[in-house]
């Protein structure tokens, strides 16, 4: 007697994921009709896909069934050395379970890594590490190094997409400030509240641009939606944050002071309300001090700026996504270069434009002048959405380059 298992899909779907997504990622994957495959996956029944394979194929199925977003599980089953094939049956005939004779899930074990591949659009809806985990000599998932020039383009690809669906995003993005800003009226544990659920809710909009990516429609409460997608490794990589960032302004401080960058008699002199006792006390110094805290903060923004994504769309726990995080920001750190000063640049001309036409508008008429001020509130958050849309673009370009123009074999 040998022992052998089964893969049965349970009939239900990942809350998170759009049903036509699933349907059309399983087709490609198994090359199956998508009409057969909608059949079986909205049937909301549980259908045997796969018999008679050993232990590590069934965990290979199970994990790439995980990743299209349908549940399964493995049962264990007996069958004969000799005549295995027909010791046991599958639950469903081959017209009631379509997939289970379909290329990909009739191909026997020997045959899997080199029969079953996502075809283009598969890949840019299934994450890269979960095709890496699961085949055993796929290239480990990382980071690709860019040139220069891919930092504008994460900025310009944001762009398009916000383009796309504006007044969703925008309502996305101003329903986390208004929460966040609300938690930030809490004397204390309101500001660490807003650094913990930062990552929460960035997940949450990262998951919201990958549903925009698919073809779906990104949700004006797509902020709280990590909190049901690894809310706990989000709300972890916060804490971790605001950790390392604590670290990070005391050994400027340090580092400050055992260089003479700042001395006591500055560091009481920054309790004052005075400008000018301020700038008395540190002088040339406060050019000094503000590089320290930069080159301290930087590293901390490294391994925290792809986290959330990593975490939300990949899966991975706090600590890998901030390692891998720093991986992609320390392996493109000239495209990042570029990327960061075109969004100052852009701040800095809307500002200074912006001032301008303040001026102007203030000689003229107090009343133009507060209906600017109602426009810069947008425009700040058009920003702000363009940020946010940029991480993502950046995070699909930086960590899945290799996936969409090579396609990734999952078993």
């Amino acid at each position: 007697m040998a022992q052998a298992f089964k893969v049965v899909f349970t009939g239900t779907l990942d809350p998170t994921v759009n049903p036509e997504d699933v349907v059309r990622d399983f087709a490609a994957v198994f090359k199956v009709g998508e009409q057969q495959a909608r059949e079986l996956i909205t049937g909301g029944q549980a259908r045997v896909l796969k018999t008679d394979v050993d232990a590590d194929n069934a965990q290979r199925y199970q994990a790439v069934l995980q990743e299209i977003g349908m549940a399964s599980r493995v049962e264990s089953m007996t069958i004969h050395a000799t005549g295995a094939e027909d010791a046991a049956q599958p639950d469903a005939s081959p017209a009631e379970a379509p997939a289970a004779d379909g290329a990909g899930f009739g191909a026997g074990a020997a045959d899997l890594q080199s029969t079953v591949s996502l075809a283009k659009q598969a890949t840019e809806r299934i994450p890269a590490s979960a095709a890496s985990n699961v085949l055993g000599d796929q290239q480990p998932f990382g980071p690709v190094r860019h040139r220069a020039s891919h930092g504008w383009y994460w900025i310009t690809q944001a762009w398009q997409q916000f383009k796309a669906q504006p007044r969703v995003w925008l309502a996305a993005v101003a329903l986390v400030y208004l929460v966040t800003f609300a938690l930030s009226l809490v004397p204390v544990l309101g500001s660490l509240a807003t650094m913990i659920l930062g990552p929460v809710f960035a997940g949450g909009l990262m998951l919201g641009a990958q549903s925009q990516e698919r073809g779906g429609r990104p949700r004006v409460m797509a902020g709280f939606d990590g909190f049901s997608t690894h809310g706990g490794q989000l709300a972890l990589v916060g804490l971790l944050y605001l950790g390392c960032l604590m670290v990070a302004f005391v050994l400027a401080g340090l580092i400050a002071m055992a260089t003479g960058v700042v001395t006591v008699g500055s560091m009481d002199a920054l309790n004052s309300s005075d400008p000018d006792v301020v700038a008395a006390a540190l002088g040339p110094g406060l050019g000094l001090f503000l590089l320290v805290v930069m080159l301290t903060i930087v590293p901390v923004l490294m391994l925290y700026w792809f986290a959330p994504v990593l975490v939300a769309l990949e899966g991975m726990t706090a600590l890998e996504a901030m390692r891998m995080s720093f991986r992609g920001c320390w392996k493109n750190i000239i495209p990042f270069t570029v990327y960061g000063l075109a969004l100052f640049f852009i701040l800095l001309g809307a500002s200074l434009i912006l001032g301008v036409v303040s001026a102007l508008l203030a000689a003229i008429s107090e009343t133009l002048m507060v209906v600017l001020m109602l426009l810069i509130m947008p425009l700040m958050l058009v920003f702000a959405v363009l940020v946010v849309l940029s991480i993502y673009s950046a995070y699909r370009d930086v960590f899945h380059t290799g996936t969409q123009s090579q396609g990734a074999h999952v078993f």
